[in-house]
């Protein structure tokens, strides 16, 4: 078995400046080098001077520019020494109507009340692997405090995310529904996942990016994104997330309407769509390789992690690509399901979170798994599977601690 095609990768010279997969012509190249000097650059109050083309921020947000949550398109990374939450979380809220929308927006602008604040506490997990070795895992338990528009309703579901990476967005999104059909009907029904069709503009779509696939394409995730956690309008979604009750959210003064412009919001979706996904830093021995692929599927992880699907990319003939995901929503079990305020958990089904990238993670440091962060190391995020991948977890926990140790390399490699 050798490694699959490096279809979508390219070598990161400079991780402040993230390449293109393919090579774009001239106006696809000044929209990718405007998309990043959008992400890059914070917004700012409406009405700044010399500041039209991004002012309208907040006046509740998470962070001033997606760079903030999106560290140069990599993943969220882990929670700072002092123990606050790292600057690419967000709580997502469900559930009743409250006077907070869908986020807890955590920062206000001058003279304006922050909707509140999170507070967290780790309760360690213990186990054994067959083999006699244990291992610790930590499961984070959440407060909402300082809450300025009153108290939440106790059935509130709490959503705790961290930035997923943006590399091969645009790959992604080319996968035909038809792979997706196929990839399901080639799991056993133990293991199926399911397609998260979502209704978008009158159209029955299928959900393919958030932990739970509910947006439908680049442009939905990033508009969504906007105006729920940097308080900014744009063409798709011209509301932010100031709701009713937040009368002074809504009376607030706008950067224009919309406040992201088209041009702006194109840009932003091109660069995403076109970013690649990183070269591997380094590559494991020919037979390494090989004996890690093999234990991902004894494992049956590579049911879920699917190594290859194909691609329609716009402008190019069809591809393979290997993210290893099947872009599918399962059914991972309670411990890592959402819970309400109560603590009782909500939602447990996750979209199969795509692999590749991973050597770039574990090469930036502070690995932050998971939809939520919780995991330290690849390690951890397989001990939480449960659901639909429990069986695989427990293969990997009957494995000798050479054989656990190849198969997390090889999953480092990817």
């Amino acid at each position: 078995m050798a490694p699959p095609a490096a279809t979508g990768r390219v070598e990161f010279t400079d991780r402040r400046s993230p390449p293109a997969w393919r090579n774009l012509d001239e106006p696809g190249q000044e929209a990718f080098d405007l998309g990043l000097l959008v992400f890059n650059s914070p917004w700012v109050i409406a009405g700044t001077h010399n500041a039209s083309r991004r002012d309208g921020l907040g006046p509740l947000f998470i962070q001033a520019s997606c760079d903030g949550c999106h560290n140069n398109g990599a993943r969220g990374r882990g929670e700072p020494p002092d123990g606050l939450l790292p600057n690419s979380f967000v709580m997502q809220l469900d559930g009743p109507a409250s006077p907070y929308g869908a986020v807890l927006n955590t920062r206000a602008l001058p003279g304006y009340t922050p909707e509140g604040r999170v507070e967290m506490r780790w309760i360690a997990r213990t186990g054994r692997y067959a083999s006699g070795e244990t291992w610790t895992i930590r499961e984070p338990r959440y407060a909402l405090t300082a809450m300025g528009y009153g108290d939440p309703h106790a059935d509130t579901i709490l959503r705790p995310r961290i930035a997923p990476a943006i590399f091969g967005t645009g790959l992604l999104q080319a996968v035909p529904v038809a792979a997706l059909q196929g990839a399901r009907a080639a799991q056993p029904r133990k293991q199926r996942g399911e397609i998260a069709w979502q209704d978008h503009d009158g159209q029955r779509l299928p959900g393919r990016f958030g932990w739970r696939a509910e947006s439908v394409s680049v442009e939905d995730q990033t508009a969504r994104a906007l105006a729920r956690e940097m308080g900014l309008s744009s063409r798709p979604r011209a509301q932010d997330d100031c709701t009713e009750q937040q009368w002074q959210c809504r009376d607030a003064p706008q950067g224009g309407q919309p406040e992201v412009s088209d041009e702006f919001l194109h840009a932003l979706v091109v660069l995403q769509q076109e970013m690649a996904v990183p070269l591997r830093p380094t590559a494991l021995a020919p037979d390494a390789w090989r004996a890690g692929a093999a234990l991902f599927a004894k494992a049956g992880c590579a049911t879920c992690h699917s190594p290859a699907l194909p691609v329609h990319p716009e402008g190019s003939r069809p591809l393979q690509i290997s993210a290893y995901t099947d872009l599918l929503v399962h059914d991972l079990g309670e411990g890592l399901a959402d819970r309400r305020i109560d603590g009782r958990a909500a939602a447990t089904q996750w979209r199969t979170a795509p692999l590749w990238g991973m050597a770039h993670a574990i090469a930036n440091g502070d690995l932050a798994l998971l939809h939520d962060g919780r995991a330290r190391s690849l390690e951890e995020a397989v001990l939480w599977h449960g659901g639909q991948a429990r069986d695989a977890r427990r293969r990997f926990e009957k494995l000798p601690a050479t054989q656990r140790a190849l198969l997390l390399d090889w999953v480092g490699s990817l």
